[in-house]
């Protein structure tokens, strides 16, 4: 995220700081929701075991917003058009200001 921000990127939600918001998760799913509607492009860092992280990422390409992929990745959605697929995180600003 720093990466993204120093390069010149709006973060509209910081999914780190509020990791330990489980104290009201309507009012945290909410705020995410919020974020990603808010943003021009989502970028999703693929592990298997993140499931919170799908849903966000299935929300942006259900609002066709532009997402890139970084990681081992094989879910026939990312050959959706706006999903961009990149090898390794270090792409990631890259692609991102490319698209942009």
């Amino acid at each position: 995220m720093k990466d993204l921000h120093d390069a010149g990127h709006e973060i509209t939600f910081d999914w780190l700081t509020d990791i330990e918001n489980e104290k009201d998760p309507v009012g945290k799913a909410a705020l995410e929701r919020k974020g990603v509607q808010e943003a021009d492009a989502l970028v999703y860092l693929w592990e298997h075991d993140q499931e919170s992280a799908r849903y966000e990422a299935g929300m942006a390409m259900g609002l066709q917003k532009t997402v890139i992929v970084s990681g081992s990745h094989e879910s026939f959605f990312f050959s959706l058009p706006e999903v961009t697929a990149v090898s390794t995180d270090n792409q990631i600003a890259n692609a991102l200001s490319n698209l942009l």
